[in-house]
């Protein structure tokens, strides 16, 4: 399946509607051959289908997002938010977009390391730097630990008087180590100041050991944890803001979370200890539907990541790949790649004549799928007058829109055709008072926005040159009276047509079958 879709076509044909389907093929396609089967009417259908994908949502598997004119690269990506400090002070942040949003949950949900679903990052130093036989001794047994003997058991309710006097940044590392670190958070070892020698996933709850082994007994709090990866030697700058790592043994690493993490490690070729990641078969995709593509500014929105969403640039998180490329973002210095689990579902109407063309380096990358109407959705639809609604004679809803379309096709083109949908109501309630609403308040405003209020050409779609009696027409030509208007003095009549709507003939039954009939 495509990677990157866009669903085009005119107005009304069911492109955002198609988008449901679009995604549970992605997502769950067994669900939705399973509904498809066993749902007796359409509305069963969509509401099965909507329920579905409102829990996969919820799990964060899918997001949904609308382009247009003002949405950025900052929406999008990543960019700098404003706040205010617990003292006040304004502080900008560096927020992710949506997009990126998604990409770190698809790269994270799909590496079973034992993480919890959003893990914090500790930085953590055992005796030092790298080739400490603490440190070697706590790789290979499972294991994090760190000093202060005297502190005493930090799960005890009362602190030992060593602990009262010690200092704040030593009282924060131990209330950190055995209080603030949780199972599933992550834990990066350093080499040194700069580099990063090991990284794991912590697996328990903090203990402290009264005895330790002799190699380790000076460092008695002890954390269980599944080191994922040693012997990195990885820079952490890219990763913190071209920040080293500070002295102090225990702390927060703020500045990039799992999936940043996660990205750089396998943009580096770093090979965990034993496979964590998921299989193809059971690896979770993700979904970003983007409704109204064209109606936003590409290359302001995607940036440089226009390359990233190429199926072959994209980060292989199941296997090795030669061509998958990586940017450093422009806020947060970090690399950044797009995981092959997302998948992007555009929409793009035909008929916006508002923009300029679609970007050619986004043609390029995504499969393009037409959505034409479709007339044979509006079969055995009949529209008739009083208590005869019900019988298959009148106007046939189906034949009315072939028609109608085929003028629009001549005097302009086939992207600014009506779509199906717009009648689609029709099939509950097939009123002529129902036809009359569609028609005055959806048909022609969009017909005028068509043909840029040329009303004659409107008139021809609409047949009513054709039409013998007045209150038939639609649309009327109007005479002025120049003369009696403005007086002599004023401008004489440039003969141009007017025109104007004629509310009377939304009424008549017989207006609407009039549109299909060609005086020969």
């Amino acid at each position: 399946m495509a990677l990157n879709r866009i669903l085009f076509g005119p107005p009304g044909t069911g492109k955002t509607y198609a988008t449901i389907e679009a995604a549970l093929e992605v997502l769950d396609p067994d669900f939705l051959t399973e509904q498809r089967l066993n749902s007796s009417a359409d509305d069963d259908l969509r509401l099965a289908l909507k329920t579905r994908v409102d829990e996969l949502d919820r799990e964060g598997r899918i997001r949904f997002v609308t382009f247009h004119q003002s949405f950025s690269y900052e929406d999008f990506i990543e960019g700098l938010r404003a706040s205010s400090n617990e003292d006040g002070q304004l502080e900008y942040a560096v927020e992710p977009g949506v997009f990126k949003r998604l990409c770190d949950q698809a790269r994270t949900s799909s590496a079973n390391a034992g993480t919890s679903s959003n893990p914090r990052i500790w930085k953590i130093s055992i005796n030092g730097s790298w080739g400490s036989p603490e440190l070697t001794y706590c790789l290979a047994h499972g294991e994090a630990r760190i000093g202060w003997v005297e502190a005493g058991d930090m799960s005890a309710e009362k602190m030992t008087p060593y602990y009262d006097q010690l200092g704040s940044n030593n009282k924060s590392t131990l209330t950190a180590f055995a209080k603030e670190i949780q199972p599933g958070d992550i834990l990066v070892c350093i080499h040194s100041a700069e580099l990063i020698s090991a990284v794991g996933v912590v697996t328990g709850n903090y203990r402290y050991e009264a005895s330790p082994p002799s190699i380790v007994r000076e460092y008695p709090h002890v954390l269980p944890v599944n080191w994922l990866y040693r012997d990195l030697k990885l820079s952490v700058l890219p990763l913190n803001g071209e920040k080293s790592f500070t002295q102090k043994t225990v702390y927060p690493l703020d500045r990039f979370n799992w999936s940043d993490l996660l990205g750089y490690l396998n943009k580096s070729d770093a090979k965990p200890i034993s496979p964590f990641e998921q299989t193809n078969e059971v690896r979770k995709p993700h979904v970003l539907v983007i409704d109204e593509i064209n109606r936003g500014n590409i290359s302001r929105i995607f940036g440089e990541l226009i390359s990233l969403i190429e199926p072959s640039k994209r980060e292989r998180l199941d296997a090795e790949s030669s061509e998958a490329m990586s940017v450093q973002l422009p806020y947060s210095k970090k690399p950044f790649s797009v995981p092959d689990n997302v998948y992007l579902i555009g929409t793009m109407n035909t008929a916006d004549r508002s923009l300029a063309s679609m970007d050619i380096a986004l043609r390029r990358r995504f499969n393009f799928i037409e959505m034409p109407p479709e007339p044979d959705l509006l079969e055995g639809i009949f529209v008739n007058e009083g208590a005869d609604a019900t019988l298959e004679t009148g106007l046939d809803i189906k034949q009315l829109l072939i028609t109608l379309n085929k003028r629009i096709e001549v005097l302009l083109d086939r992207d600014h055709c009506l779509g199906h949908a717009y009648f689609l109501p029709l099939r509950n309630e097939p009123s002529l008072g129902l036809l009359a609403s569609i028609f005055r308040q959806q048909i022609l405003p969009l017909l005028q926005e068509y043909f840029f209020e040329d009303w004659q050409r409107i008139h021809w779609v609409l047949n009513d040159h054709n039409k013998e009696e007045d209150d038939e027409k639609f649309v009327q030509e109007v005479t002025i009276d120049f003369l009696q208007l403005f007086g002599k003095k004023g401008p004489v009549d440039s003969r141009t047509q007017r025109w104007q709507l004629n509310e009377r003939a939304f009424g008549r039954l017989q207006a609407y079958l009039a549109i299909g009939e060609v005086a020969r």
